[in-house]
Formats: structure tokens, C-alpha cells, sequence
């Protein structure tokens, strides 16, 4: 036992004192500056018991590649120059990870749900944004989740040590210099023995923001006969939002046995947008109308989060987690249209809905670990009740809807190259709208994973997973909404979940300085809701159904450069991707190159940072999404607990915009909606980490779960 524990003691030494050379074994590790050679982390791991060791310093930044993961060791200068935990995985340059600098939101590139924890715990970006650097000691990228993950198409979770004395004083300014907008953070923690109290807040006002929006429609009669109407923005459009959020949190850690943690969450999201526009319509005799669209949406969304894990004899854990959820929401929609000559009203529409809507989860997981093998199942269930009131149609829609789901994994290595895992989840669905029938479907997700790991560098990794669908009230809603004076919106009770099909190439290689991944998916979805548009009477009436099929293609490749060990890092993600969407009554296919690009330079206390982030569009039914042209500059300078930097984004442009488009027959169009909140955009950043009496000591929680919103919105363009 000694021995294993000094050669443990030894590997750990070797990250921080000695030059890169290629690891020899079947989960190769890739330092940066550190001699890996003969190091099997996998089998270390599962043949020694846990054990607390000392601080050990990474002097640069690691690499490792696993057999389920990625493991990056942010090396002293990074943790030096960081301020929080956001500040920490910018310098991480994760290829893959997007974090946007309006907002301070962690996704993915591919858009697809990213699942973040901290020590295996469910968190938000503010609770990422609250860890000190220096109690980070891994960051682990899982980028082919297992099966309890659900959906996900990433996890991200922050191991971390966790104070037993003293606290921490921690925030984020960001005030912007020439525009009405600013993001405000701030986190005090408190430690005392196996307990940890917290509190974090956070602002995001928005304010006199000028926007606009073109449009042009395309309509198709039912006789036959075609026309235009073009909307020319106007000024006086614009929008404000004034988002905000709070988080109570306490946390007990006994490393060697168990966890238990309670977060009271509450969440304030409200904006406001406005378009003003002459409408024209192209025919000839065609008159133009004044048009103003409105829309509001104010949400409060408490929540209460607990967690338990108990650490069982035998490498066995069993952990259980309780989410409750209560959310109101008001979505007011006004669309009003006066002839532009006498100003006599011709369209008038006010939409509103009121929401309620009260979840509770509840999720029991085991697991069971061996030498080369490990067994993972659980049980989740979700029951939510949700009621949206449709004021201006004197109708109160309700729904019950349960979701269950049970699964079971198993991941085996097999010598020196081969490793895989197979999986089946079971999910039921259940859903009883009030005074209509009510429905229960059911879809298996099986989920089959196989590695080879050729050399000590690459290795070749197979992915599929059947992965189900939900359906929601919206979608089912029968209720008939307005859009303008010629379309109206509603749901189809009679649309049945569908199940998508997902089949995964992947070639990953790390060696010294560089990491790449090229991959290549497929996934097709027969049956998937998508909307549809037809005439019905004098209008065109839009709702959901299960069309024949939706499928893509993507290649992509992420790669990330350590060209200069502790000063120059490039990180680069492009890729390609084609869609073909089959409807009951339509065939679209589409094409999108897109490409997320980060640089980041780090010396004496000084750090300048680059982003570019090139549309990525997404196609779905007829309705292409368009995504955000962005790049920005910053640079910072740490000095002791503060860093101050100055932020500047878009600066080369002088027009932002984003793009969406509809290629329906009946009623399809070309939208284009611009502001002046992103091109240009320059802002302070100052950011501050007060510890006193830290203390510390590392502890890791599994379950990650959280309950999204129910509520629906006002239809609108």
C-alpha cells in the first residue's frame, strides 16, 4: 500500500517539475512539460483507496486523456491570473466550450445541452463563477456522456477542494462606457469544519438599447396567386431587460463518507421589445399600414435543490436528489396596424397568457466500481402541473405530465486498447390536459459506446444513443393565437413524442502541445414534431405535427495549441453541417460552415484575450435560426486580489444583425433584426477574490438535475 501511495505521490511531483514525453499505456496521459511515461491513471485509480495529499503545483497547464474523459490541470500562472472560476475556463480554452461575453453563459459550439457541475453537484454559470481558482484542482470534460445524463451532449464538472475554515469575498463589475448595459456579480462564502454557508447575486440590466428589424413575407393564395409585404423598420424601436438572480446555498462534506447539499434559488427574468415599421404590401394597389409589435415577459422562478450521497464500503455510492420548482411567468404580445393615410385601425391583437407552473424531481442513482469495470443505474421521475391562462380568449388550459425514466449502464476495458460501455433507459411519459384525453407513450434509449486506442497518442471512438423527445403544453394547446392580420398560431393534441437516432465517428489525438478531435455525426428523427402552415378559411393557420423525418450531417474539428507553454494558447472548433428536412408536405436542405476561435496571450500579470464566433445557423421544419456573427477584445492585468481589465466587442463592424428565415409556401419569409447593444461595445471588467483563513479539502457529488420552465409564450413573429 505504501508503495502505491509513493508512486501516486511521484506522478503528481512529475506534473510540476519535468519535460513533455508521450505516455505508454491505454489511457494515455498528455502534460504539458511533464514526463508521463509508463503512467496507467485508470488502473492507478481503481487499485488504491482514496487518499488526501498535500498541494501540488502544475506549472503547466495538463492535459490528460482518459478512457470516459478529459482531465485539464490549469497550471499556477492560470490560477494566479484568475479571479473566479469563469475567468479560469476562459484560460482553459476548452475547443468545444463557448462562453459569451454578453451574458457570461457556458454552451456548447454544436448548441446541444451542456450539463455543468461542480464536484458532480447540478450548478448555473453563477456557481461556476464562483469557485476560487484555487481550490479547482481538475476540470473534467466528459464530451460522450452515459446514459443518466439524459440528453446531454457535454459535462463539464469542476472538481474542487473545499474550504473547512475562513471565506471568501468575490464579484464581477462590468459596466459598459457607451451603451445601456452592465453585468454585476458578487458571492460571499463562509467555512466552518464539514459545513460551508453562501450567498450569491447577480444583474443584468439592459436599458435604451436601439433595434430593429426587417422583414420581408412571402405569400401564397389559395387560388394560387402570389404577393409581397415588406416591413421597413422605424425609429423608436428598441428593447430593455432587467435579469436577476439569487442563490442561497449550504453544503456539508464528510470526503470519506458523505455529502449533503441545499440550494434555494430565485430568479427574475423581464423584458421588453418593440418594432415599429411601415408595412407595404407590393401588389399593385397595395396600401401600407403603420405597424407596432410589443412584446413583454416577466417570469419569478423559485427553486429548491437537495442532495445526498453516501460513499459505501467497496468503491459503491448511492446518491439521491430532490428538486422542486414553482414558476410564474406573463407573456403580453400587442400587434397593432393603422393605415398609413387616415390612420384608421386595421389589425388589433393583444395577447396575453398568465402561467403557473409547480415541478417536483426526485432521482435515486447507484454505483459500483471495479478495477477495470464499473455499473452505473438510477430512477428519475418528473411530475409537473401547469396551467396557462389565455386572457384575450377567456381560456384556462391545464395539463398534468409525469416523466419517468430508469436506465443502467456498464463500462468495461478489455487489455490495453479496447474499452466501451452499453446502456438501455426506459422513458414513460404521461400527459392529461384538462377535459381532453390524455396520453401515454413510452420510448427505449439504448446507448453503445466503443474506443481503440491505436498508440500512445490517438485513439478511435464509436458513439450511438436513441435518445426521446418531451412534449409540452404549447404543443399541444388547442387554443388559437393571432400573429398579425393574415396568420394565427395554435397546438395539436393529437402530436406523439418521437425518438432520435444519433450515430458518432470520433478521432481524438493529443501529443505535447496540441489536442485535436475530428469527428463526424449523423442523426435522423422520424416522426419529429415540426411546424406546419396551411390555409384554413380567409387565414393561414400555423401549428406543430409529427412530420416523416429530420436529419443532419456534421463534420467538425476542435483543436487547441499550447504554442507557447504559459503564454500563447490557440484554440480553434469549425465545422459543417447539412440538414435535410422532410415534412408531410415539404423537402428543405440546408448547409452552414461555422467556426468558434479563441487566442489568449499571458504574461507578467497581463492576459489579452480574442474570440471570434461565426454564425451557427440552425434548420428545423422550414424555419432557418440564424446564429450571431461575433468577436471581441480583452485585456486584463491581475494584481494580487484584483484583476482590471477593459473589453471591447465587435470592434471591426458596424452592423450587427441576425438573420432568420421561413420557406414555407403559403406564408414564408426573410427577417433581419439588428441593435446596437453587441457592434462596438465597450466595457470596464473589474473582478476582485478576498479569501481569509482558507482551509481546504476535496469532496465529489454525481447527480446533476435541475427542472426547465413550463411556461408559454405569446405567439409572435
Amino acid at each position: 500500500m505504501i508503495k502505491k501511495v509513493l508512486l501516486l505521490a511521484g506522478i503528481l511531483a512529475v506534473f510540476s517539475t519535468t519535460k513533455a514525453h508521450p505516455a505508454t499505456d491505454n489511457d494515455t496521459i498528455e502534460v504539458v512539460y511533464a514526463d508521463t511515461t509508463g503512467i496507467d491513471i485508470d488502473s492507478i485509480e481503481a487499485s488504491i483507496d482514496h487518499i488526501e495529499l498535500d498541494e501540488v503545483t502544475v506549472e503547466a497547464s495538463a492535459w490528460v486523456r482518459k478512457a470516459d474523459r478529459n482531465l485539464l490541470f490549469p497550471n499556477a500562472q492560470q490560477i494566479k491570473q484568475s479571479k473566479n472560476g469563469l475567468q479560469l475556463l476562459q484560460k482553459l480554452q476548452i475547443p468545444g466550450i463557448v462562453i459569451n461575453p454578453t451574458d457570461n453563459s457556458i454552451s456548447l459550439t454544436d448548441k446541444s445541452e451542456l450539463s455543468l457541475r461542480i464536484n458532480g453537484r447540478p450548478v448555473t454559470e453563477k456557481e461556476i463563477q464562483g469557485i476560487s481558482p484555487e481550490q479547482i484542482i481538475r476540470v473534467e470534460y466528459i464530451d460522450n456522456p452515459g446514459i443518466r445524463y439524459g440528453e446531454a451532449g457535454a459535462v463539464l464538472d469542476f472538481i474542487i477542494k473545499t474550504p473547512t475554515s475562513g471565506g471568501s469575498f468575490m464579484g464581477n463589475f462590468t459596466p459598459s462606457l457607451n451603451r445601456g448595459w452592465g453585468q454585476y456579480w458578487t458571492s460571499v462564502k463562509v467555512n466552518t469544519g464539514k459545513s460551508e454557508f453562501s450567498y450569491s447575486g447577480w444583474f443584468a440590466p439592459r436599458w435604451n438599447l436601439e433595434m430593429g428589424r426587417s422583414n420581408t413575407e412571402r405569400y401564397e393564395l389559395a387560388d394560387g396567386s402570389r404577393y409581397v409585404r415588406t416591413e421597413q423598420s422605424q425609429k423608436g424601436s428598441g428593447f430593455e431587460a432587467w435579469h436577476n438572480g439569487h442563490t442561497l446555498n449550504y453544503n456539508f462534506l464528510d470526503p470519506q463518507k458523505q455529502m449533503f447539499n441545499a440550494s434555494l434559488n430565485l430568479n427574475n427574468n423581464n423584458y421588453k421589445n418593440k418594432y415599429k415599421g411601415i408595412l407595404t404590401d407590393e401588389r399593385l394597389g397595395g396600401i401600407e399600414n403603420n405597424m407596432y409589435d410589443r412584446t413583454e415577459y416577466i417570469s419569478l422562478h423559485p427553486s429548491l435543490n437537495l442532495y445526498y450521497q453516501n460513499n459505501l464500503k467497496k468503491d459503491q455510492l448511492i446518491m439521491a436528489n430532490l428538486v422542486t420548482s414553482y414558476e410564474t411567468s406573463h407573456s403580453h404580445r400587442l400587434y397593432n396596424e393603422n393605415d398609413l393615410a387616415t390612420d384608421a385601425p386595421m389589425v388589433n391583437i393583444d395577447n396575453l397568457i398568465k402561467g403557473k407552473t409547480f415541478s417536483v424531481l426526485g432521482e435515486v442513482d447507484y454505483e459500483k466500481t471495479w478495477k477495470n469495470s464499473r455499473f452505473t443505474a438510477g430512477i428519475r421521475h418528473t411530475q409537473s402541473w401547469i396551467q396557462n391562462k389565455y386572457v384575450e380568449q377567456n381560456t384556462i388550459d391545464r395539463m398534468n405530465q409525469g416523466n419517468s425514466y430508469i436506465f443502467g449502464e456498464y463500462w468495461l476495458r478489455l487489455g490495453n486498447h479496447f474499452d466501451g460501455s452499453v446502456g438501455l433507459g426506459y422513458s414513460l411519459y404521461h400527459y392529461a390536459p384538462q377535459n381532453r384525453q390524455s396520453h401515454t407513450y413510452s420510448i427505449w434509449r439504448p446507448r453503445f459506446t466503443a474506443r481503440y486506442t491505436i498508440d500512445d497518442y490517438s485513439s478511435l471512438r464509436f458513439n450511438f444513443v436513441r435518445m426521446g423527445s418531451v412534449i409540452t403544453l404549447d404543443m399541444l394547446s388547442p387554443v388559437v393565437q393571432d400573429i398579425d392580420g393574415i396568420q394565427q398560431s395554435t397546438g395539436n393534441p393529437d402530436v406523439k413524442p418521437y425518438a432520435t437516432y444519433k450515430y458518432e465517428l470520433q478521432y481524438q489525438y493529443t501529443r505535447g502541445i496540441f489536442y485535436g478531435k475530428l469527428g463526424a455525426f449523423y442523426t435522423h428523427a422520424p416522426g419529429a414534431i415540426m411546424p406546419e402552415k396551411y390555409w384554413v378559411g380567409d387565414k393561414i393557420l400555423s401549428r406543430v405535427n409529427n412530420q416523416k423525418n429530420a436529419e443532419e450531417l456534421r463534420f467538425y474539428l476542435n483543436t487547441r495549441i499550447n504554442v507557447i507553454p504559459g503564454w500563447l494558447t490557440l484554440s480553434a472548433a469549425p465545422g459543417w453541417h447539412r440538414y435535410w428536412m422532410r415534412g408531410n408536405t415539404y423537402t428543405h436542405t440546408y448547409n452552414n460552415f461555422f467556426i468558434d476561435a479563441s487566442i489568449n496571450i499571458s504574461h507578467w500579470g497581463f492576459t489579452l484575450n480574442g474570440i471570434l464566433q461565426t454564425n451557427f445557423n440552425r434548420f428545423w421544419g422550414e424555419t432557418l435560426t440564424g446564429g450571431e456573427n461575433v468577436h471581441g477584445i480583452k485585456l486584463s492585468y491581475a494584481y494580487k486580489d484584483w484583476n482590471f481589465g477593459i473589453m471591447v466587442l465587435d470592434p471591426f463592424i458596424n452592423n450587427y444583425k441576425v438573420k432568420s428565415e421561413n420557406w414555407n409556401r403559403y406564408a414564408g419569409y426573410y427577417r433581419e433584426t439588428t441593435t446596437n447593444m453587441i457592434k462596438q461595445l465597450l466595457t470596464l471588467d473589474i473582478s476582485w477574490n478576498i479569501n481569509w483563513g482558507r482551509k481546504h479539502e476535496a469532496g465529489q457529488q454525481r447527480i446533476n438535475n435541475s427542472i426547465n420552465s413550463g411556461s408559454v409564450n405569446a405567439a409572435g413573429k
